[in-house]
C-alpha cells in the first residue's frame, strides 16, 4: 500500500513530506494534476477532508520534505501568519534542513548576507545558522543542518554558495564540474536538500508545534553511497 503523503493533521492544517522533483503549483510546462497541491488534495479526500488544501509555503522542485498547507478556510489569514513570523517576533517559525555541501565548511556557522525579496528585488536581511555534522572521507563534502527564521528565495542554497560550499547539485548556484563528478560516481540526479523540520507557534491551537519528514529514500542511498563511513564533525 502507497504511503500517504500526510505527516500531520489538526483540524486547521496538515503537514505533507513533499516528495522530490514535484512542482507545489502548475505552471506552462507542468499540468496542475502533476503538482503537489493535486497530489495533496487526493489525500485529503483519502482522509475524509471536505475543505481544498491551500498552499502555506512552497519548496523547490527538486527540494523534499515538510510543507504546510491549510484546511479551514475560514482561518486562512491566522494560517498564513505562520510563515510570516521572522526572527523579529516572539516564537519565530523555524525551518531546519539537512544538506550535503560541497567541501568542508567550519563547523558551525552564521551567515548573513542580504538576498532579493520575492516581490520588488530590494536586498533584505536572510539569516542562515548551520552546524556540520559529519565529514565525507577527504574533506570533498559535508553534511550539514541548516536553521532559517527567514525565508528568502533559494536562501540555502545561495547563502552555501557565498561561502563557496554551495550545495551539492545545484544546477543553478553550484559547482558545475563537481556535480558532473559526483553525478558520475554517486548516481544523484537532483539537488542534496531536505526540508526536515518546522517548529511554529500554532495561532490556532495556541501551543508550539513542531513537525520532522524523514528524509527521501534517494538522499538516504546517497550518503551511504558517499560515507564509507562520513566520520563525525
Amino acid at each position: 500500500m502507497k504511503k500517504s503523503l500526510i505527516i500531520y493533521r489538526d483540524q486547521y492544517l496538515i503537514a505533507v513530506n513533499k516528495p522530490p522533483r514535484v512542482a507545489c503549483v502548475a505552471s506552462k510546462d507542468i499540468s496542475y494534476h502533476e503538482t503537489l497541491t493535486a497530489m495533496v488534495e487526493k489525500e485529503a479526500i483519502k482522509e475524509g477532508i471536505t475543505a481544498k488544501p491551500f498552499l502555506l509555503h512552497r519548496l523547490d522542485f527538486p527540494t523534499s520534505g515538510v510543507m504546510l498547507f491549510g484546511i479551514d478556510p475560514s482561518k486562512r489569514e491566522q494560517l498564513e501568519s505562520i510563515v510570516r513570523r521572522s526572527s523579529n517576533t516572539e516564537n519565530p517559525t523555524k525551518k531546519t534542513y539537512i544538506a550535503l555541501v560541497v567541501g568542508s565548511p567550519r563547523d558551525i556557522g552564521v551567515i548573513d548576507y542580504k538576498l532579493p525579496s520575492r516581490t520588488k528585488g530590494e536586498l533584505i536581511n536572510a539569516h542562515t545558522e548551520y552546524k556540520v555534522l559529519r565529514r565525507a572521507p577527504g574533506n570533498f563534502c559535508s553534511l550539514v543542518e541548516a536553521t532559517i527564521t527567514t525565508g528568502r528565495k533559494h536562501q540555502i542554497r545561495r547563502h552555501f554558495a557565498s561561502i563557496k560550499s554551495p550545495v551539492v547539485m545545484d544546477d543553478r548556484y553550484g559547482d558545475a564540474l563537481f556535480n558532473r563528478r559526483f553525478r558520475l560516481t554517486f548516481r544523484l540526479g537532483r539537488l542534496f536538500l531536505h526540508a526536515q523540520k518546522i517548529g511554529f507557534w500554532h495561532p490556532l491551537l495556541e501551543k508550539y508545534i513542531t513537525i520532522e519528514a524523514p528524509m527521501a529514500p534517494d538522499l538516504k542511498i546517497t550518503l551511504k553511497r558517499v560515507e564509507t563511513p562520513l566520520r563525525n564533525a
